[in-house]
């Protein structure tokens, strides 16, 4: 039974502050062993407006008072089991931390002598049980006043202490400096007595000036001063009538013994006056300040050099704040030294250069003392400046950095005059193209680029046809109009960072870098011709010009620039030879490729009156349920001249000759239709997606065509979903996004097709209305083996939850990715998995079954499972067996594919890998899969000789452990015991960070 009575009353808010003190919250630690007194006592104090802390044992109690922040009370029951209150009390008073917290004893014991024991003891005060809430609340208030008095007071002793032996320690140090500073400062000291026209020297000023004794009297002292500064010194001993306080300072030189004049410094004060305020009695102080005076001078030289040279200077002390500026470094810069003195150069980073650049600058400048090389800063209106600079160090003697010295001169004169030499020996001076030297080596760079990452390129070289006619017509300005037109044309044709530059006479050149298909260069040669047959006006008349194109394409033609070039030169011959205005490729097989695309466009272009084109639908799954969720509808061609056409040979054909918008319109129209007709039978409340291209998406009836088919179709709009690509939104966005939100009103729904392959960025995504992001199948293809496309795939998915958006992925083709998706909380898939694109007629009886998806259960995350992976199929069987008797679920792979495809389908804490394998070393594939499936803990088998890589990949992180072949039995099974644990631990710490 509680000894505690749960009388804890509702108060007020201002009741709720009665042991606040200043404002501030105490911490009170309660500590009992019941639990009903804990809670009631933390209760009636919290009510109070402390903050609480509890404990339910001795052991605990200790703990919890050393915690951060301290209590500043403690409610200590004296009657626990283990270990009583008396002796929690005395370990509290033996650790330094928790010595001086207040104790109050809460008990049942009510006997005095208990309470007189609990007071001897170290106890503040001792209160009974039942515990009555005025009571507890006044002594406790006590108790936290008195201690924070105690607190207050011990702070200000201790605080007047410190400042006592501080003030002592400075007025000895006062002392000390005073008395050096007279015994150092070397000043001598003269007095004019007035009624005595005399003038007395002491000791010191004799020394200083080489004399044996002072000039006696005011005239001999004259004598002394230089000539020039004897009006100086007459006034000096006129004296002031400013008062007795007043001190008379004046510069002025005196002849030293041995001939030379010396600059003095003197400071004089009238202490006593005649009637009159005249004075009679004068004593000053004379200091040689010839250094001095030398350093203006030189000061002065100094300064006339710092601001006459044409160079910018800067001059830091050691923590790099700039102390001077010459007028060049503001000149340059656009800084007045008032606007970047205590500045440091930092100001003026450009960006232009890396961190890597500025250590590698201050590393040699503190090795060797001196920095010099070319640097980029910006000036004050951002505009850039190239500088050659030069930066060294000052050291005082203790050898220590006192200043730094930076010194540069501009270099953008000299720069725009070498990059003019440069453009001269690159460009084309008439089209202000690369010229033939820069075009060859544009062309070899290209060609690295290619055979570096295995892909195409193209060189195209084009011959203006009737330049010459031009030439003779009109004369030959006119005929350099022409070029700059023809300039101008074939630049719009070419993609960003291909090349086109002009070889000479009428001829120019193009590098198609990266040249993903060949068909590419094809259509790029037929906009060049078109280009070119656009009209020219020269002199007020319309003329046309044609030209010839050559091609040659890498690594097909040849593999260097020459035997390339070569081959273009020979294929635009040949286009010459043909009939001029046509091209020519090389090979024989790309004209045959050619004059196949030709045919296909001509046939493309009766397709649809011929009824040879179709709607297959795809189906799209719900990877949560299995069930289908709707289709895609896909184009497709079945021509009786080239039988089955795939899409990705006719569509690029269709978008570049305008065909897609009549037969977008008509797939749209179908689906609609099929979809209506589908859902009629009321098979299964489907969606249908249908994609649009870009020609489509910027036609300006797109909104009114959509409402027409849904209209005639009697679909809802609901069930019909528009794919767009996202190089539908690359020219103009603010449209795109427009385009989108009046689709959207019309009640359709909205996917961004191909996600990954463009731009994906966040920040323009999330301004579509879009309903859905779908993953290409470049992503997917190989998702469970390669941790960039996982790493994309999932950050796809990521993004489009924190957008609240689905995500459906295209291409799945086997269990093992669509598992990877479903763990990685991917929506839906369409795939070869279930099904590829059918008719109509096949598309049915799919919804007439009600066909599923297959979902394998995935084993409990509970269970211990291992994934050993080896080639060699006798060491698996060793591993099994020694394995089996642990209870661990125990997987096998005899290739890394293998491994990656149970990875995707089953949960496993420790994965076990052979260095030596065919595919890919060990290393590689535990390195794949700590990026694929971080959580895991990796070891690998090796032998002796591979040491050195291992301990590489296990620096890296990539591998826990290494296990050496051959293995002893018991110490391997205690390996992966420990790999267990620590897998567990990782595990639950990463429960911990959701």
């Amino acid at each position: 039974m509680s000894q505690i009575e749960n009388n804890v009353p509702d108060r007020s808010e201002a009741g709720k502050r009665l042991l606040t003190v200043d404002g501030q919250k105490p911490l009170i630690l309660v500590v009992d062993d019941v639990p009903v007194n804990v809670a009631v006592l933390a209760e009636m104090v919290r009510s109070e407006g402390a903050e609480v802390r509890v404990a339910d044992c001795g052991l605990v109690a200790l703990q919890r008072a050393r915690l951060a922040p301290l209590p500043d009370l403690i409610l200590l029951d004296i009657m626990m089991p283990g270990m009583d209150g008396y002796s929690v009390l005395g370990e509290l008073r033996k650790n330094p931390e928790t010595k001086d917290i207040p104790v109050i004893f809460i008990t049942a014991l009510d006997g005095m002598d208990d309470e007189e024991h609990g007071l001897q003891v170290g106890a503040a005060d001792f209160i009974t049980k039942p515990v009555k809430l005025p009571i507890l609340i006044a002594r406790i208030r006590t108790q936290l006043e008195l201690h924070r008095a105690k607190r207050l007071l011990s702070s200000q002793k201790n605080w007047l202490e410190i400042e006592v032996d501080r003030r002592a320690m400075e007025n000895s140090q006062l002392a000390t400096r005073l008395q050096l500073a007279f015994e150092a400062a070397g000043f001598g000291i003269w007095e004019h007595d007035a009624t005595k026209a005399s003038v007395q020297w002491n000791e010191a000023l004799c020394q200083l000036l080489g004399y044996e004794e002072g000039p006696g009297n005011i005239a001999g002292f004259l004598d002394l001063v230089y000539p020039e500064d004897r009006p100086v010194v007459q006034h000096l001993l006129a004296g002031s009538n400013l008062g007795n306080q007043h001190v008379d300072v004046a510069e002025f030189r005196l002849r030293h013994q041995d001939g030379y004049w010396l600059w003095v410094e003197t400071r004089s004060r009238a202490i006593h006056h005649a009637p009159d305020g005249a004075p009679l009695n004068t004593i000053g102080t004379m200091l040689d300040i010839s250094p001095r005076k030398a350093a203006e001078a030189e000061h002065q030289l100094v300064g006339a050099v710092f601001n006459g040279v044409s160079d910018g200077i800067c001059i830091t002390d050691a923590d790099q704040r700039i102390l001077l500026a010459n007028e060049a470094f503001s000149q340059v810069t656009g800084y007045t030294a008032e606007e970047i003195l205590g500045h440091t150069p930092k100001l003026l980073k450009s960006g232009v250069h890396n961190a890597a650049f500025y250590r590698e600058m201050w590393e040699t400048l503190n090795a060797c003392g001196n920095w010099q090389g070319e640097i980029t800063n910006r000036r004050k209106d951002g505009s850039l400046v190239s500088e050659w600079l030069n930066i060294s160090c000052v050291r005082d003697g203790s050898g220590n950095v006192a200043n730094y010295v930076g010194a540069f001169s501009d270099l953008s004169e000299r720069k725009s005059a070498a990059e003019r030499i440069q453009y001269l020996a690159s460009y084309d001076t008439l089209t202000a193209l690369p010229n033939r030297n820069l075009f060859a080596d544009r062309l070899g760079q290209a060609l690295l680029t290619a055979h570096r990452f295995e892909r195409g390129a193209a060189v195209i070289l084009l011959d203006l046809d009737r330049l010459r006619l031009v030439n003779e017509t009109f004369g030959p300005p006119c005929g350099d109009e022409v070029l700059v037109e023809v300039a101008r044309r074939l630049q719009l044709q070419v993609r960003e960072g291909d090349t086109v530059g002009r070889r000479g006479g009428n001829e120019f050149g193009f590098v198609m870098a990266n040249l993903g298909q060949e068909r590419d260069a094809l259509a790029l040669a037929q906009r060049m011709l078109e280009a070119i047959a656009v009209p020219f006006v020269i002199a007020g008349e319309t003329t046309v010009i044609t030209a010839s194109i050559g091609i040659a394409v890498y690594p097909k033609d040849g593999t260097d620039g020459e035997s390339l070039l070569k081959c273009a030169d020979a294929a635009l011959h040949r286009a010459k030879q043909g009939g001029r205005n046509t091209f020519r490729f090389y090979s024989p097989q790309m004209d045959a490729d050619a004059a196949r695309r030709l045919a296909l466009e001509n046939g493309l272009r009766e397709a649809l009156n011929r009824n040879e084109l179709s709607v297959h639908y795809q189906p799209q799954i719900s990877l949560e349920s299995g069930q289908m969720l709707g289709m895609e509808a896909l184009l497709r061609w079945h021509s009786p001249q080239f039988g089955h056409v795939s899409p990705v040979e006719f569509i690029p054909i269709a978008e570049e000759t305008g065909l897609i918008i009549p037969i977008g319109e008509w797939v749209l129209r179908t689906a609609c239709r099929q979809t209506k007709a589908w859902l009629d039978l009321g098979l299964m409340p489907l969606r249908v997606a249908v994609n649009l291209s870009t020609r489509q998406f910027r036609q300006a009836n797109l909104a009114a065509t959509l409402a027409s088919a849904l209209a005639d179709s009697g679909l809802a709009a609901g069930a019909l979903e528009l794919e767009i690509t996202e190089s539908a939104f690359v020219d103009d966005l603010e449209e795109a996004v427009l385009i989108c939100r009046k689709l959207k009103s019309l009640g359709v729904k909205l996917s961004l097709d191909d996600f990954g392959t463009g731009y994906s960025s966040l920040a323009y995504i999330s301004r579509f209305p879009f309903d859905k992001i779908k993953i290409d199948q470049s992503f997917v293809r190989d998702i469970t083996e390669n941790p960039v496309n996982a790493a994309i795939a999932t950050a796809a998915i990521v993004m489009a939850r924190s957008l609240n958006l689905s995500v459906l992925a295209e291409g799945v083709e086997t269990e093992a990715q669509a598992s990877f998706l479903r763990g990685r909380r991917c929506d839906a898939m369409q795939g070869f998995l279930f099904s590829k694109p059918l008719p109509p007629d096949e598309f049915a009886p799919l919804l007439r079954g009600n066909k599923r998806l297959p979902l394998a259960e995935r084993p409990r995350e509970a269970v211990q499972s291992i994934l050993l992976v080896d080639d060699e199929p006798n060491i698996l069987s060793s591993l099994s067996r020694l394995l089996r008797r642990e209870g661990y679920t125990i997987l096998t792979a005899a290739s890394p594919l293998e491994a990656f495809e149970l990875l995707a389908k089953h949960p496993v804490q420790v994965v076990v890998s052979d260095q030596r394998m065919p595919e890919m070393s060990g290393t590689e594939f535990l390195s794949r899969v700590r990026q694929l499936y971080p959580n895991t803990v990796r070891l690998v088998l090796t032998g002796y000789t591979d040491l050195e890589s291992v301990t590489g990949a296990i620096n890296r992180g990539a591998i826990y452990k290494f296990l050496t072949k051959p293995w002893d039995d018991d110490q391997l099974r205690e390996q992966i015991r420990e790999a267990f644990r620590l897998a567990k631990q990782t595990a639950h710490l990463a429960g911990d960070g959701e």
